[in-house]
């Protein structure tokens, strides 16, 4: 794969993990299947199944998840297509660490909103961490909320996350909707001058999934200047912009002068996400 210039980073971020996730799920294996499958011997069906899977893989540059119709992140298990971006969130990790140590209260969050939610991966880890909190998960996508709205029901979690089509805060109401006690969103952050360079992999996602105008800022500058009206007075924010902290620090400088960001670590990165308390506005 290495080779033949396939990219990593949408699940897996070397070839060794991605060929054991093809294969295994050609097989239809799980992908956490002992290591001593790997001694199973295939039969000339199976190991045309698989030649076709890899084949794909390398020459269509097909990401493994849409080949396999399913993603991970951090142990759940997300269906996937064309249609929503592929999981990969470090506020996942958080979030199974019950947002230690930066949630200060003795009380878990009771309101949790969802911003972009794609495929619904961090709304059903929320509900499924928090299991007394209501989740709004949020995204301008329909495609995106029809995936969404089938790992919910995957996840029998109906009752307790709303899906709502929105530009951002657009359709949502805070005398309805909040206030939440936390609000996480991993939006679309990459400049549209970077878009003609991303590997073939990443192209295939849905574009608004990933591109962003204004130096890839415009959807947290949205998020941003309404996020105050929807929030609880204990509430936090948490969002994800990649590898874009030099823009977001500028937005934040120029717009926001109030809105101070504690940039977060974690075992998996630094810089990539950010939290700010209340009042994220000028």
């Amino acid at each position: 794969m290495l080779e033949k210039g396939v990219q990593f980073g949408q699940g897996t971020l070397n070839a060794w993990d991605e060929s054991r996730w093809l294969v295994l799920a050609s097989l239809g294996l799980a992908v956490d299947s002992p290591i001593d499958v790997e001694q199973q011997p295939l039969s000339a069906d199976q190991a045309s199944r698989v030649r076709a899977a890899i084949e794909r893989r390398i020459h269509e540059r097909i990401p493994t998840a849409y080949l396999t119709g399913e993603a991970w992140l951090k142990g759940y298990s997300f269906i996937v297509d064309p249609r929503v971006i592929i999981p990969r969130s470090f506020l996942a990790e958080l979030l199974v660490d019950r947002l230690r140590p930066y949630w200060p209260h003795p009380t878990a969050p009771l309101r949790i909103l969802d911003m972009c939610t794609g495929c619904g991966c961090l709304a059903i880890i929320a509900a499924d961490v928090f299991r007394q909190a209501q989740v709004t998960a949020v995204d301008l996508s329909s495609p995106a909320l029809e995936v969404a709205r089938l790992n919910i029901q995957r996840y029998e979690l109906g009752k307790r996350i709303t899906l709502v089509q929105s530009d951002t805060f657009q359709n949502l109401d805070p005398k309805v909707h909040g206030p939440y006690d936390l609000i996480i969103s991993n939006p679309p952050y990459v400049p549209e001058r970077k878009a003609a360079e991303l590997p073939p992999e990443f192209k295939a996602e849905p574009r608004s999934a990933l591109i962003a105008a204004d130096r890839g800022m415009s959807v947290v500058r949205k998020i941003l200047f309404q996020a105050r009206e929807f929030l609880s007075p204990r509430g936090l924010i948490f969002i994800e912009i990649g590898h874009e902290r030099r823009a977001a620090d500028a937005l934040m400088r120029h717009e926001f002068p109030g809105c101070k960001p504690h940039w977060i670590r974690t075992s998996e990165q630094f810089d990539n996400v950010f939290l700010i308390t209340p009042n994220p506005h000028p």
